[in-house]
């Protein structure tokens, strides 16, 4: 079982998400906010970080930034629901700042999965996943 950290201000998809992975045997904690995410990552150091970009309070940018200045190591997918362009430009962004893989909203839960479960068994090597919208399953628009 893996330990897994959801950053997102989006009360429904953190609760999307975090039922799609429990019901895989992950352990999830999740934070509404950049700067409760970094503080909840540095109490359970988990396996996997996912966390929002766009979020009013310290978003994911700020986020990713401060856990890589603390870890190297540990993974982090981010995910945007922005405007095409904005998703685009955000997302590239990420992966600047120390993001692993990327992933775009709304995505489903399968595909959530696979990604998850890829990164976590190392099948999948950073910067060689990125997410893409899919046509049915969303978890979420925003």
């Amino acid at each position: 079982m893996s330990s897994i950290l959801i950053i997102d201000d989006d009360a429904a998809i953190r609760s999307a998400i975090q039922r799609v992975l429990e019901s895989d045997g992950h352990a999830v904690s999740s934070a509404c906010d950049g700067e409760r995410g970094v503080a909840a990552y540095r109490t359970i150091r988990p396996d996997l970080v996912i966390t929002d970009i766009i979020m009013p309070e310290n978003e994911g940018l700020w986020a990713i930034l401060q856990i890589r200045r603390d870890d190297t190591t540990v993974p982090i997918l981010a995910m945007s629901g922005g405007g095409n362009f904005i998703k685009t430009d955000v997302l590239r962004t990420a992966r600047q700042l120390g993001a692993d893989w990327t992933i775009a909203k709304p995505f489903g839960a399968r595909e959530l999965l696979d990604m998850v479960r890829a990164i976590l068994s190392r099948r999948v090597t950073a910067g060689e996943a990125s997410g893409r919208p899919m046509d049915e399953g969303r978890l979420a628009a925003g």
